[in-house]
């Protein structure tokens, strides 16, 4: 996060603080995708099932790749690996929430056919901010990632 603290809600700060029970809380919502690369970890991507919603909706969190590997194509073929695995598993529609001005995230998941539900939502936490949410449809669909 320190190296792009404009993409994500929480901050390195406010992360590092978190205790040991935190953590487990936070881990336990859901399924948390590692990438590796010659055994080193370079990508991180969450699906967690929120409560009260359907079993067959997810909504992905977390999406970092290592600066090192960004714009290399790393990041499309990770999140690719991951929605075949869900869309494997039964997972018919997935979200995911985008903050304002992470422009390359948000070109990342319109490729992938991800399309915005609504108007952005301005934040409470920070209410110079606002994100984005985007719904993608994986059942009976065979997509792609468009990477140029």
């Amino acid at each position: 996060m320190h190296d792009s603290p404009d993409s994500f809600l929480a901050t390195e700060a406010q992360e590092s603080g978190y205790n040991e029970q935190r953590w487990r809380t936070e881990l336990a919502r859901g399924h948390w995708h590692v990438g590796f690369v010659d055994g080193v970890e370079v990508s991180l991507l969450g699906a967690t099932r929120e409560p009260g919603r359907p079993a067959h909706e997810r909504f992905l969190e977390y999406l970092w790749v290592s600066p090192a590997w960004r714009r290399s194509g790393l990041g499309f073929q990770f999140f690719s690996q991951i929605l075949d695995r869900l869309q494997s598993s039964g997972v018919r529609t997935v979200f995911l929430w985008v903050l304002d001005g992470n422009d390359v995230a948000t070109s990342l998941y319109l490729k992938a056919g991800f399309e915005p539900v609504g108007k952005p939502v301005q934040l409470t936490a920070r209410p110079d901010r606002s994100e984005q949410l985007f719904r993608l449809d994986l059942a009976g669909r065979r997509w792609r990632l468009n990477h140029r």
